[in-house]
Order: structure tokens, then C-alpha cells, then sequence
């Protein structure tokens, strides 16, 4: 196994052919197997990428100094391990790789012999049946329907509009308008800069996603996703008002009904350890989690 690390280069526009033929390799439900994030959190965490020379692609977050489990043919853990050391050498890392699928721990039993293992599980990928929250099908579900009812009863010229590039501008004024309300920090920044990509390349990108209007001059709510595979979409962005009762709900609902037949899955990302995300991506009752680990290269 080679690396160049001298073509060690920022994720661009033009790679996402390259990418999305490696990611077909190993198709997972991981958020981070995302080509849409990768380009839109390029800039705020120094996303880059190189290739090695048994077909796979590197990715390495600059900001975090890791590297992502590789993109392509599965990687052993001697492999990996190689592979870690040629950025531990250069200076690049001090071991760290993220993104390491539950897959690789259930095939390599023996890993530790080669790393040491972290989770968190505040990085845990939430993932939905789309079916399910179209149909209110549970009791969990069946709660966000008389919400979604309350909704409609308050709004009754309520619409629901695909976002076409003529919306990106609506879409941009509510996301400021939301952030506003929240206490500044360093996350909010990073996603402002995602998502003025995602509006500068939404259909370079392969972005799809719905708006939601309480009254025709009254958005109040916008999921933008992506496809991850063949059947399950990642939602990017999702921000509604809570001011209007039964907004988030029904946006979440809208995004479904416009999903159904096209995905199986929804991938709604990470809590990142925030109780309020928590309990409220677990009261959309989870068909199941993509767990991810962090493991630290033994010399």
C-alpha cells in the first residue's frame, strides 16, 4: 500500500463523480458518506482527500487532524493501520480515524491489537423508516399527528413547495431568521457557510428538498436532503419555526410524503450530545442507528 501524501488535495466540485464511484464500492447509511457534506463543510473543517494505490480514497479533516475509515475496497486493519502511520509520519494526524463503521469492529474481532477504541454516541446516525413517519405509523408517531392536525386547523391555506433555485433565496432569508433566535456559536458559523454552498451548488449537488408556508408569505420551515445509496436520503438541513405549534412536525411529515417511493431511510444525523436534539430525534421513534467508532493507531 502507497499514499502520495504530496497530492493531498481540498475536496472540489468536480470530484463528486470520483467520490460517488468509491462510495458504491462499501455502500453505507453513514452521513459522513455524504458528497454533499463533504463539500459543504470543506471549508470550515479542511476537508481533503487522496487516493492510495489499492483503489480507495483517503479523506482527512485538516481542522480535526483525523482521517476517515477509506472510501472504496474494505480495509483491514493492517491496511488501515498503514495507512494511519503514512499521516502519522508526515506530521499529519496523531492517529486518529474517524468514521469507522460497527461493521469493521463485527470482521476484525482482533482490531485492538492495532487500536485503541472510543465511541460516542453522540455521533450515532438516527435513522427513520420514511414509510413510517408518512404514515404516523406507532404510538410515537401517532403523537406528532394530532400536532400535525393542530397545524393544519390554524393554517388552513398552508402549502408545501419544492425547493427550486427560485426558493434558495426564501430558504436563505428563514434560515438567518432562525439562527437569529439562537444563541451565537461556533457551529451555527460552520453551518452558515454549508449552507451558502449548498444554495451556490444545490443542483450540482443533487439537493432536493420542500419549504413549507403557514400562509403564502409565511414560510415557516425547509428540509434540504441528499441520496446515500440507493435508499436513503440525508437530511442536511432541517429548521422550522417553533413558534408556529405543529410546524416541525408537519415539515418532517412533508419531507416524507415527498420521499416516499423514492428512499426507504432517513437519515436525520447526529444529537452530538445535545439533550434537546436527543429527545427530540428519539421521539420520531428510530428504526435503527448507524454507529460510528473513533480509533486511535497503536505504534
Amino acid at each position: 500500500m502507497k499514499i502520495d501524501l504530496k497530492a493531498l488535495r481540498p475536496v472540489a466540485l468536480g470530484d463528486r463523480e470520483l467520490f460517488e464511484e468509491k462510495f458504491a464500492v462499501q455502500p453505507n447509511q453513514s452521513c459522513e458518506c455524504s458528497f454533499a457534506n463533504l463539500l459543504m463543510y470543506q471549508v470550515p473543517y479542511g476537508i481533503e482527500f487522496v487516493p492510495d494505490d489499492e483503489g480507495r480514497l483517503i479523506v482527512y479533516e485538516r481542522v480535526s487532524r483525523t482521517i476517515h475509515y477509506p472510501i472504496g475496497p474494505w480495509t483491514p486493519p493492517e491496511e488501515l493501520r498503514k495507512i494511519s502511520l503514512a499521516f502519522m509520519d508526515a506530521g499529519l494526524t496523531d492517529g486518529g480515524i474517524y468514521d469507522v463503521p460497527e461493521e469493521f469492529l463485527d470482521r476484525h474481532p482482533d482490531c485492538d491489537l492495532f487500536f485503541e477504541l472510543e465511541f460516542d454516541e453522540g455521533a450515532i446516525d438516527y435513522l427513520y423508516s420514511i414509510e413510517k413517519i408518512a404514515t404516523f405509523t406507532g404510538p410515537k408517531l401517532r403523537k406528532k399527528h394530532n400536532l400535525v392536525k393542530q397545524f393544519q386547523t390554524n393554517w388552513p391555506y398552508a402549502t408545501v413547495r419544492k425547493i427550486t433555485r427560485a426558493e434558495l433565496p426564501e430558504v436563505a432569508r428563514l434560515a438567518t431568521e432562525l439562527n437569529s433566535r439562537l444563541e451565537p456559536c461556533e457551529f451555527l458559523e460552520e453551518e452558515a457557510v454549508a449552507m451558502k454552498c449548498a444554495r451556490d451548488h444545490f443542483d450540482e449537488l443533487g439537493l432536493g428538498g420542500v419549504i413549507l408556508y403557514a400562509e403564502p408569505d409565511f414560510p415557516a420551515g425547509f428540509s434540504i436532503y441528499s441520496m446515500i445509496g440507493e435508499d436513503t436520503v440525508d437530511v442536511h438541513f432541517e429548521k422550522a419555526d417553533h413558534t408556529v405549534k405543529g410546524a416541525p412536525q408537519t415539515l418532517t411529515w412533508q419531507l416524507a410524503l415527498a420521499l416516499r417511493g423514492k428512499a426507504k431511510f432517513m437519515n436525520r444525523e447526529q444529537d452530538m450530545n445535545e439533550e434537546s436534539l436527543r429527545h427530540a430525534k428519539r421521539s420520531l421513534d428510530p428504526e435503527r442507528f448507524f454507529k460510528r467508532y473513533f480509533l486511535r493507531t497503536i505504534r
